[in-house]
């Protein structure tokens, strides 16, 4: 048979024009996509690519860029309550003490923003930013901790380390595939 089979039981549905494989219904087999359409069922971009809708790919969101975003938020978090908490306090001690507070807690909210920002799948620039103005100034704190006297180099670990770990999560491969997936360079 060289013509249309009308047979129920064919591959193409038994009608003339219903299409083949890989064709939509309702278009004779062998005919050529009009331009710009997708045939039915396909999604323009292909597997992986970016959403039409504005959305980044799916995908789930590495443990290493959670892991960084949690600490950001509970350290930023802590930081913050103690900070307003300490705030008062602290002016009334001295300005200078008062001053150091202040910016320790605008840290501290920076971070919690930061920490906020990336587990929403957000640029982590302002996460990694703050961490790194967190490690100069425990370094810069340490040193004038040690060149004081009764100075100890335990005094500020946990505020040097947390911002390292933040920093070291973040600069993970897995983490960078995750935001080049998403076309969000940091």
């Amino acid at each position: 048979m060289t013509g249309p089979s009308f047979d129920k039981d064919s591959p193409y549905g038994g009608q003339p024009g219903s299409g083949g494989p890989g064709q939509p219904y309702g278009q004779p087999y062998g005919q050529p996509q009009p331009y710009g359409q997708q045939p039915y069922g396909q999604q323009p971009g292909g597997f992986g690519g970016p959403s039409p809708y504005g959305g980044g790919p799916a995908g789930p969101r590495p443990g290493v860029v959670t892991a960084a975003a949690v600490v950001g938020i509970v350290w930023g978090g802590l930081g913050t309550l103690f900070g307003i908490i300490g705030l008062g306090l602290a002016f009334q001690l001295g300005a200078l003490l008062g001053l150091i507070v202040l910016l320790s807690t605008a840290l501290s909210i920076g971070l919690l923003v930061g920490g906020i920002q990336t587990l929403q799948g957000k640029s982590p620039k302002l996460l990694l930013l703050i961490s790194y103005v967190a490690i100069g100034i425990n370094v810069l704190s340490l040193i004038v901790s040690l060149v004081s006297e009764g100075g100890s180099a335990a005094n500020g670990v946990l505020g040097f380390i947390l911002p390292v770990v933040v920093v070291a999560l973040l600069r993970q491969p897995k983490a960078k595939q995750y935001y080049a997936s998403r076309g969000i360079s940091y």
